[in-house]
């Protein structure tokens, strides 16, 4: 009796120990928002209106212009105009304690400073980025990626805003 009751008991140890998961985990399994602390208030979105205007650079062998228009002092509005004419307009906005950047937020704004401002990824697969200005007319954004970093020189136009 003593012996059958060690065997079932070990029987429901094993059974309570193994590690069987469903076969389409991506149901389960949710990645959690990366969103590290920030290192500033709301008002310091003020920080940033050395951004404000129109600027181009070349990515990748490609003429970029971007837009950075500043609404009601707590949204940046940045519009981005490729070369073939294509245009994307992506917002830097204050959610939840944190700016965010990105049609989906895919990037959390984990500090601004008076000549930089750091962003970094809430989803997997995209690089944190620095903006950094140099001077009134130029400055760089900064790709923070696994083989080193990938400046772009942005400069000003003069240009009014689109």
């Amino acid at each position: 009796m003593l012996r059958s009751l060690l065997f079932f008991s070990l029987f429901l140890l094993t059974a309570a120990c193994r590690n069987t998961l469903p076969e389409n985990l991506t149901d389960i399994i949710a990645l959690p928002e990366y969103t590290p602390a920030a290192r500033y208030e709301r008002s310091d979105l003020s920080k940033m209106t050395w951004l404000a205007g129109v600027w181009k650079g070349e990515e990748a062998g490609r003429a970029v212009r971007q837009s950075f228009q500043f609404h009601n002092n707590q949204t940046l509005e940045i519009i981005r105009m490729e070369g073939n004419g294509d245009m994307m307009s992506l917002l830097l906005t204050w959610h939840n304690g944190r700016f965010y950047y990105g049609q989906h937020r895919q990037w959390v704004v984990t500090w601004i400073g008076e000549k930089d401002v750091r962003l970094d990824p809430t989803t997997p697969g995209l690089e944190p980025m620095t903006w950094t200005r140099l001077h009134a007319n130029q400055w760089h954004l900064v790709r923070h990626t696994p083989s080193g970093d990938e400046t772009t020189i942005m400069e000003r136009t003069g240009e009014m805003n689109p």
